[in-house]
């Protein structure tokens, strides 16, 4: 039997293919994952480059962080979730949150404080954490903590310490190894109440559903990112021990909400 379940996760993970911007095939996962790996330390430090210049440019600090004007009706969209997971399950009841890859901190302003008691922001980019403390303002900023850390580089949290994890647009700029690992150590914190939110976009339109698509600092938009599928996220959720409690699909996006496997 135990074999039966190696083989079947082993297909599973078979199923992960997919294209990068400069026209590589990708038959696997582990092809995937070695690509990563060889180059993850160049890919990050073009990431590092590209945020420090502003990202995504725009005439305001929700723009720089997202690409666009949407900013409050994405926010809007994660406190009506948030409100649904507490409505759903009455243990759910969050007062510490981490806000993971927070940027300037548009969620913990937006969303996470109205919902929180306490947010500690989870941030690689100094310049950007600095500014967090401008953009939420005296009264929100005093009700938060700013750490400066890179997520692949994270240490497993203090163990009953968050209520709620949110990392929303942040797995993608991850490597898959270093998203299961940063997974693991956010998850290590949670209290048994604790529930981690994970906002991302999927494939859509003239892209096929089933297949990742990775952006390279070779392409045009000079930075890495990856778009993956439900069911490729569903492996790295599974790797890094948690479960599905609730999934929404967006127009864009599938957004989850997961629990650590006991």
């Amino acid at each position: 039997a135990g074999g039966g379940r190696e083989s079947r996760k082993g297909d599973k993970r078979g199923e992960v293919k997919g294209t990068d911007d400069q026209g590589r095939w990708f038959e696997s996962h582990t092809a995937l994952m070695e690509m990563q790996d060889a180059n993850a330390v160049e890919w990050y430090a073009a990431n590092a480059r590209w945020w420090a210049e502003g990202g995504y440019g725009g005439s305001t600090d929700e723009e720089a962080m997202i690409g666009d004007e949407l900013g409050q009706a994405d926010a809007e969209e994660g406190t009506k979730f948030l409100r649904e997971l507490m409505s759903q399950f009455s243990w759910f009841r969050p007062k510490a949150a981490v806000d993971a890859g927070a940027g300037v901190g548009r969620m913990t302003k937006l969303c996470l404080l109205r919902v929180c008691e306490t947010v500690n922001l989870v941030e690689a980019d100094s310049g950007w954490l600095k500014r967090a403390k401008v953009y939420l303002g005296k009264k929100r900023a005093a009700r938060c903590a700013f750490t400066c850390v890179r997520l692949d580089e994270l240490e497993p949290l203090e163990g009953e310490t968050v209520d709620l994890v949110w990392l929303q647009w942040t797995l993608q700029y991850l490597t898959d190894k270093h998203a299961v690992s940063a997974l693991r150590a956010l998850g290590a914190g949670l209290t048994r109440c604790g529930v981690i939110v994970i906002k991302e976009n999927r494939p859509y339109g003239a892209q096929r559903e089933d297949r990742f698509q990775m952006e390279t600092p070779e392409g045009e938009q000079g930075r890495y990112d990856i778009t993956r599928p439900k069911a490729h996220h569903e492996i790295l959720f599974e790797l890094a021990g948690l479960s599905i409690l609730k999934m929404e699909e967006g127009e864009e996006t599938h957004t989850y909400a997961l629990l650590p496997k006991t």
